[in-house]
């Protein structure tokens, strides 16, 4: 197992965290191009980087903060276990569209129950 660098490096200084600077000049300049981040990012920080490091950080933090659900871990997770609950579930929702008159309005209906 290799050893571990002795020297501390603080990750919350951006002279010493390419990423950090990265991301700091973004929230600056959120409609900045790459290059133009990359040549603050020299100008301000020191740090020589790349158009595709500026892309990188940028998609890390959106995959971040991105609003979709996340995938459940197991299927397990989910109270439709067999075919006959299943067939139960499509039942219900014939019945929903039936109800409300259209799949907008039963999508808008069910939005509003989620929360």
């Amino acid at each position: 197992m290799a050893k571990k660098s002795s020297s501390k490096s603080d990750r919350s200084d951006p002279k010493q965290n390419k990423s950090l600077a990265i991301r700091l000049v973004v929230k600056k300049m959120p409609a900045a191009k790459a290059t133009e981040v990359a040549e603050v990012v020299k100008k301000e920080y020191g740090h020589e980087i790349s158009q595709n490091m500026v892309y990188m950080v940028k998609t890390k933090g959106n995959m971040a903060t991105d609003g979709r659900a996340k995938k459940s871990k197991s299927a397990s997770d989910s109270p439709l276990t067999s075919p006959a609950l299943w067939v139960d579930a499509i039942k219900t929702a014939r019945q929903l569209l039936k109800a409300t008159g259209s799949l907008a309005n039963a999508t808008a209906l069910l939005k509003a129950i989620d929360g």
